[in-house]
């Protein structure tokens, strides 16, 4: 995939997700099949064992870099780890996800989207906070439009206010990175 065609395209040829054990199939399945049309090839792979050593007990959350670092990437491919578990980082309560900037791995946390929403709702958070960290793969940083996919999100109304595609100028921060590459 060379240029992003579409608010909603990205360009990454090869996704592969990488569940966590305890991530639910029915939610790699609805998240998977909303990404098939925004990527070129995606593949699920088997679900990984989330290690005792990213989880922090007196928190009863799993720290996220340490999750984000066992991911692998092979060339040319994007990876998108998806767990069940909390997670937070720095000096964060929590976080939705995390992502190598301008790397090839991203991690998305499930465990509070479905928080007060129903299973439509639920389906459309996963989806924008994957995208979301897809993109800081991709070089893009938070944005100002309230719209736009890659705005941050401190909260889950936060999530439910923004779109799940690119804002017009991050379009055009990622095609002018393309041309570049």
């Amino acid at each position: 995939m060379s240029a992003v065609a579409g608010s909603g395209s990205l360009p990454i040829a090869r996704l592969t997700i990488q569940p966590f054990v305890g991530a639910d199939v029915r939610d790699l399945r609805a998240l998977a099949a909303a990404l098939t049309a925004r990527v070129g090839e995606l593949a699920v792979a088997p679900p990984a064992e989330l290690p005792r050593s990213a989880f922090d007990a007196r928190r009863g959350q799993y720290r996220a870099e340490r999750l984000l670092d066992l991911l692998e990437s092979r060339e040319h491919e994007h990876v998108l780890g998806v767990t069940a578990a909390d997670l937070y980082a720095g000096g964060l309560n929590f976080v939705f996800g995390i992502a190598t900037p301008a790397g090839r791995k991203a991690l998305v946390s499930l465990a509070r989207l479905g928080m007060g929403t129903d299973r439509a709702g639920y389906a459309a958070r996963m989806l924008k906070e994957a995208v979301h960290e897809l993109g800081h793969t991709l070089g893009l940083g938070h944005c100002a439009d309230a719209r736009c996919v890659m705005r941050f999100s401190n909260s889950l109304a936060d999530t439910d206010a923004k779109g799940d595609s690119l804002c017009a100028r991050c379009r055009k921060r990622l095609e002018s990175r393309e041309a570049l590459a």
